[in-house]
């Protein structure tokens, strides 16, 4: 029987760190043994199994930069032979995960064979470490053939072993170490098989069309205090702006009527106006226009992103730059269903 082969891709993280004398992790990739546990704890893949690897970052992913995206992306462009590999493997930290998540299932839509993003609440080294058996699940998912996607697959402290699609991946909550994802689904690892998972559904790979990701595009998170007078636009492309959980933003008038102070996102919409910056609202759903603070927002200009997580509208923003595109193009392509991030009006 032909072994089936699977790249690794190393990036960093507390999947890849070590601890020194004072307990402090740093990354270290390049010594990660993540591979050789595997076949101690599984022989029975030795002859079944052939395993590249390859350090492309090595970096703890909270310092995640869109210059290390852009060295990950031109990886992935350029040195992965798609028809050398049943699948691909990424280990990378979980601060990051979701960002990244959401860029690959972008960039990589369309690629031919899966991509699992695999990442540990401990380094490999702790016996509590989550970091080997997501690794084995990812493994699993691949020799059975799982459709070609790009996937996170992380066991919760409930003991569930989860897939998720990276395009809907949330960044874990305060204070946890889980992952959630709208349409995740439980792996059982008695019949890993059955987890089949679902095909990208577009050929085209949009990574072939990308210059380099630039940081042209702010992401405001709103809270009591926010002033837009002292945000700098110089440069700025594109705003994706959060919302509240019932989609509102402050605009601190009311009915439509009265001035405004530099609190309001109507001032933010007003500068942003005379410099033809786009301002979108995430997530906004059409309906969102019911409550009269939100709805003059949208009348002052700002537009709806609706059915994605924050991560992804800001990251698909990204892409869009990279892409060229602006003005209606640009709302055309935040707009569109790209690999299931928008599979219906609620997130």
């Amino acid at each position: 029987m032909q072994r089936k082969k699977i790249l690794v891709v190393l990036t960093g993280g507390t999947i890849c760190s070590s601890v020194n004398a004072e307990g402090i992790r740093y990354s270290d990739a390049k010594n990660v043994e993540i591979i050789s546990a595997f076949y101690r704890n599984y022989p029975e893949y030795c002859d079944k199994i052939q395993f590249d690897s390859v350090m492309p970052l090595d970096i703890l992913s909270e310092n995640m930069t869109l210059d290390s995206w852009n060295i990950l992306l031109r990886f992935f462009r350029s040195d992965v032979n798609r028809n050398a590999y049943n699948g691909v493997i990424v280990l990378h930290g979980t601060d990051t995960l979701a960002y990244t998540s959401s860029l690959l299932s972008l960039a990589l839509a369309g690629f031919e064979i899966p991509v699992c993003m695999v990442s540990a609440q401990l380094p490999l080294s702790f016996a509590e470490t989550n970091g080997h058996d997501n690794f084995r699940a990812a493994v699993e998912l691949i020799m059975n053939g799982i459709a070609p996607n790009v996937y996170a697959v992380y066991r919760n402290s409930d003991g569930e072993m989860y897939l998720h699609y990276g395009a809907t991946l949330l960044q874990c909550g305060n204070y946890s170490q889980d992952f959630f994802s709208r349409e995740a689904v439980i792996i059982d690892m008695e019949h890993p098989a059955r987890a089949e998972g679902r095909a990208f559904e577009t050929q085209e790979l949009l990574l072939d069309r990308m210059s380099d990701l630039t940081p042209c595009v702010l992401q405001i998170m709103p809270y009591v205090g926010l002033r837009y007078d002292g945000i700098c636009l110089d440069g700025v492309r594109a705003i994706v702006h959060g919302t509240y959980h019932s989609q509102s933003v402050c605009v601190e008038r009311k009915n439509g009527e009265g001035e405004y102070a530099s609190s309001s996102v109507l001032y933010l919409l007003d500068r942003c106006r005379e410099r033809e910056i786009p301002v979108f609202l995430a997530p906004c759903s059409p309906q969102a226009f019911f409550y009269e603070s939100t709805g003059d927002a949208i009348a002052h200009g700002a537009c709806c992103m609706n059915g994605m997580t924050s991560e992804m509208a800001y990251v698909k923003t990204l892409v869009g730059c990279a892409l060229g595109l602006e003005g209606v193009l640009l709302r055309e392509f935040l707009d569109s269903d790209v690999n299931f991030e928008r599979r219906n009006d609620g997130v």
